[in-house]
């Protein structure tokens, strides 16, 4: 299919009715839709509850259900990077190759600093969609997710097919274990003062039996339970490893915003165990918070093609 093509990113963490009102306009005013699932390399969590392929099925679920034919929508998963330039060459990547020569708009509404992508492909036509409300106020994922993990609930306002994967999910043993890590965050999050927090990550590398490896522990819960994740210990203000690489985007601690200092060390840290790089690097969606971008970004920086 020809004809100008209408991007649409988000996490649709689940897709609700705001975001369907959304593709119908773009389809309406574009011949085809490419809509990039974000954050589609991070594990499952409170924040993000659905993999890319759940997200996936609702969306086309719901399209289906109300009569957009298949070949009109494309979906790809589109990973997080905690660095803008990164994040923004990559949908620039995505959207060229499903696009071809054809002009490209991009579509969205815009409600808090979360949108200010939209701002970031001068080159490309903005089509903003204005939100839509229901009698709560403006439809939001985030009161659909607390719905879901505070008072097992799923809301109105979903697609019929959206609300009915929710219902199914709900009896699930995911959402037994997101609804304790929710509820621990939220403990975290109300005990906090306010004080910046900061964190020592600890990364060794070696070579095992012929296989090159990372050391990593496994998270006991109930935030990340079982996923692995470079071994952190607190940091007081003052206290920064001298020649760290500093990550401190604001998204990428589940709870409390915590800037990490990652430092490699000459031997294993305690409590962690060899992983084969190739296995570790295979699988994304297994690690805690950022852990995995910033084992991909210190390799790098080790094989000399980046200075992040």
């Amino acid at each position: 299919m020809t004809g100008p093509l209408a991007v649409y990113v988000g996490r649709f963490q689940p897709p609700h009715a705001g975001h369907l009102h959304t593709m119908h306009a773009a389809l309406d005013r574009h011949g085809r839709l490419l809509v990039l699932l974000g954050s589609a390399n991070l594990a499952r969590s409170a924040r993000n509850p659905f993999t890319p392929r759940e997200r996936a099925g609702m969306i086309r679920a719901a399209l289906r259900e109300s009569g957009v034919p298949p070949g009109r929508v494309t979906l790809r998963p589109l990973p997080d990077e905690f660095d803008a330039t990164r994040w923004a060459a990559h949908v620039r990547q995505l959207a060229r190759a499903e696009a071809g020569d054809a002009p490209v708009h991009l579509t969205g509404f815009e409600k808090d600093a979360s949108s200010s992508y939209l701002h970031w492909f001068p080159d490309w036509t903005l089509d903003p969609s204005p939100p839509v409300t229901a009698q709560e106020g403006v439809l939001n994922a985030t009161a659909v997710r607390r719905a879901l993990l505070e008072r097992d609930e799923v809301p109105a306002h979903l697609p019929p097919t959206v609300a009915a994967f929710l219902t199914r999910f709900r009896d699930t043993p995911a959402l037994t274990r997101l609804r304790a890590e929710w509820m621990a965050l939220q403990a975290e999050l109300a005990a906090w003062d306010g004080t910046p927090r900061h964190e020592r990550l600890d990364l060794h590398l070696s070579r095992e039996h012929g296989e090159d490896c990372v050391w990593l522990a496994r998270r006991p819960g109930p935030v990340g339970a079982g996923l692995w994740t470079l071994p952190a210990t607190p940091l007081s203000p003052e206290a920064r490893p001298a020649g760290a690489a500093v990550f401190a985007h604001p998204a990428r601690s589940l709870g409390v915003p915590t800037t990490a200092h990652v430092v490699r060390v000459a031997a294993p840290p305690p409590g962690t165990r060899p992983v084969a790089l190739a296995r570790a690097l295979a699988r994304p969606r297994q690690f805690f918070e950022d852990h995995h971008v910033i084992l991909r970004r210190r390799l790098e920086v080790g094989a000399g093609r980046s200075r992040a």
